[in-house]
């Protein structure tokens, strides 16, 4: 892999804070992907890193030859619409190239959260390697609508990366001043068994009340609306997400894009989800 870095300071007290970084190529700009990812950083105190993707043959320096927009000018159109969210939001911008479990592994330094790595794969390639750390996607599904008001719906369904989801989802709720809407599901019989293959045994004996009662206490100002049911959580979700401002859902480890390692209801979201959707590493 190679690697071509801005020289904008970089500090360690920027580090410590944790980036949100939005991944672009040298297709047009999506203003409401740069836009929401800005928001989300100026909503948690953290920096943003842009980062210019190129595959491994392309000249990282002049951008996708099939368009006229270098990474040089993409930059400074991504950081005006950063900026015009928040002037003091802290920004850095990246070249990177290479395959991609090298550019995944690189993205990953530093990052609080990735926004649509997806970017990376060939031909929306969900095997390639996921992120070591959350993610986000914000799909081209997603309804254009004020979002003030709609709450944040988290997916549970007890496995060990629930308590992870459950922390981004309390997070966001407080942040946002809004309602968290708490979904918890029996998962389908094929994705319990690989759990205990993978060694993560789920917890449904514990009563939601009872996981989310130190939550509640250490976010006492959010309002908790529970849904509980016995079945698969991708239909309901789906739902719900026509009407949330983001939904949080979990997954295994540190595996690829595909439903094995991602889980079948994290990956069926990505897909099929009406509002931005942030995948929690487990941790």
């Amino acid at each position: 892999m190679t690697s071509q870095l801005s020289t904008d300071v970089f500090t360690s007290e920027w580090s410590a804070d944790g980036a949100v970084v939005v991944c672009i190529d040298g297709s047009p700009l999506r203003t409401d992907v740069i836009t929401w990812a800005a928001e989300f950083a100026h909503r948690h105190s953290l920096w943003m890193r842009i980062v210019f993707v190129a595959p491994n043959s392309a000249d990282p320096n002049t951008g996708d030859p099939n368009t006229s927009a270098s990474p040089t000018g993409l930059f400074m159109e991504a950081i005006q619409i950063a900026e015009s969210v928040s002037p003091d939001l802290r920004i850095r911008t990246d070249l990177i190239s290479g395959e991609n479990t090298a550019i995944l592994t690189a993205l990953t330094s530093e990052a609080a959260l990735i926004v649509n790595p997806l970017i990376v794969t060939q031909q929306d390639d969900l095997t390639a390697p996921a992120p070591a750390c959350s993610f986000a996607t914000v799909g081209t599904s997603c309804q254009s609508q004020a979002t003030a008001d709609l709450p944040v719906v988290v997916g549970l369904d007890g496995s060990a990366y629930s308590e992870s989801a459950l922390a981004i989802a309390f997070k966001e709720a407080e942040a946002a001043n809004t309602e968290l809407v708490v979904v918890h599901a029996a998962p389908p019989e094929a994705e319990l068994s690989r759990n205990f293959e993978a060694g993560h045994a789920p917890q449904h004996s514990t009563p939601l009340t009872w996981q989310l009662s130190g939550w509640a206490t250490l976010y006492p100002g959010v309002t908790i609306r529970q849904i509980e049911f016995d079945g698969p959580s991708v239909a309901i979700l789906e739902q719900l997400s026509t009407e949330a401002r983001l939904l949080v859902v979990g997954r295994r480890g540190r595996g690829s894009f595909d439903d094995t390692a991602l889980g079948t209801t994290s990956s069926a979201m990505i897909r099929k989800a009406h509002c931005p959707v942030i995948v929690a590493s487990e941790a």
